[in-house]
């Protein structure tokens, strides 16, 4: 889920400029009108709820093996430290790339236009008007640890008594004969938070102040993650009809994404008095076929990976250990490496696939060689490993909660 931010990012560069100018900050001219167009869309709707049940499932793991005090220093070893320190480092990055990919695609190509677009580039940051960047899913996060590791204290302390037939509900409903239920209960929860979105989708905070819709809308996708930890023998019993999950899953993100495309396509007429459709039902439309799409896929993903991944797979683990480092340091590279491409005139779908391979490259490059094996890798991944070709041991097993 990390890594597509990489593809997620890159995409927005390449969306066609005629027909969606401003839809990102910087745009290529060589644009991929459809591959971009439907990365950036499917991609939106479901990586981070799918994160965030992720977050929840191991946070409540984490609470559970290491104790409430080792919980929150954990946490704040791994999502505090990241998120002041990482967005101090980014945020200039982030200026000065977008500042470099502006300023070129201002200058006329030719031999000394990129030496030129460096001296006039503006290096200025300003951090009084910033916001978190791609960063806003740390900050929300420390609001989830801290509020539902303090609930189940108080609840556990003063309310454990009347918690038992709570239990026994949620694990009739989770695994047990109830479990029919699961999908409409999680639609019927989610669904009206998502109607407060300004846009079909998910909206996305841009400011360091919380967005109270948005955050509701992701506390139930963390809930259910921390809750069913509790029920994890729910995760072996979705290995069944997984892949009629998924194949379910992906239809009905199509019908999410056709939708949505007429939505968008159609409010231009209703906005001048000429209504095709009522918007407002549409819209509705929208984010509930969104809302069990997303959840549809969270059980099958669940599925297929207990299916696929029945031991460690060495390369695998590699890029989940990377991808923390990976998301982290993208968003500038983003823009900075489009932007150096942006005279190269190629198909924009092939030259869009080739600056995410560009961008990843570089990323997983320092990641093994400046942070796998340093104080950067303890604070990432709970632990230095050795590497290669520096150390030739054979790196221990990890530990289940790193």
């Amino acid at each position: 889920m990390m890594m597509l931010g990489v593809v997620l990012h890159t995409a927005l560069v390449y969306l066609p400029t005629d027909k969606l100018p401003g839809a990102w900050l910087y745009q290529d001219p060589d644009s991929s009108p459809v591959m971009s167009v439907l990365l950036a869309q499917v991609i939106h709707i479901f990586r981070m709820p799918v994160f965030f049940v992720m977050a929840g499932f191991f946070g409540a793991m984490l609470f559970e093996r290491k104790g409430v005090g080792t919980f929150f220093i954990h946490r704040f070893d791994r999502i505090v430290i990241p998120l002041v320190i990482g967005w101090f480092v980014l945020y200039p990055l982030f200026c000065w790339s977008l500042s470099f990919a502006l300023t070129y695609s201002l200058i006329p190509a030719g031999g000394g236009a990129l030496a030129e677009a460096f001296e006039r580039m503006s290096f200025d940051a300003d951090f009084g008007n910033s916001g978190p960047l791609h960063l806003w899913f740390l900050y929300y996060l420390v609001y989830f640890y801290v509020v539902f590791g303090a609930l189940t204290v108080l609840i556990r302390r003063f309310a454990g008594p009347l918690v038992r037939p709570f239990r026994y509900c949620i694990s009739g409903i989770v695994t047990g004969r109830c479990r029919w239920l699961r999908m409409p209960i999680l639609v019927a929860v989610t669904t009206p938070l998502m109607l407060t979105m300004a846009e079909p989708g998910l909206d996305t905070p841009m400011g360091w102040a919380p967005v109270w819709h948005i955050l509701a809308v992701y506390s139930v996708y963390f809930g259910v993650g921390w809750i069913v930890y509790e029920h994890r023998e729910v995760v072996v019993q979705l290995e069944r009809w997984s892949w009629a999950r998924l194949f379910l899953s992906i239809v009905l993100l199509a019908v999410a994404l056709v939708l949505t495309f007429h939505y968008k396509s159609t409010t231009a007429d209703w906005k001048a008095g000429s209504p095709i459709i009522d918007l407002g039902l549409l819209f509705c439309l929208i984010q509930l076929v969104e809302v069990a799409s997303v959840w549809l896929l969270v059980l099958a993903l669940t599925g297929v990976c207990e299916r696929l991944f029945r031991s460690e797979v060495s390369w695998v683990r590699y890029l989940v250990d990377a991808s923390y480092w990976i998301y982290l340091m993208h968003l500038p590279l983003t823009l900075f490496i489009p932007g150096l491409f942006r005279y190269w005139n190629i198909d924009g779908t092939v030259k869009m696939f080739v600056m995410m391979a560009l961008v990843t490259i570089p990323l997983i490059i320092t990641y093994h060689l400046l942070v796998r094996g340093t104080a950067v890798g303890v604070v990432l991944n709970g632990r230095r490993y050795p590497v290669w070709p520096f150390s030739h041991k054979r790196r221990p097993a990890p530990q289940p909660m790193e």
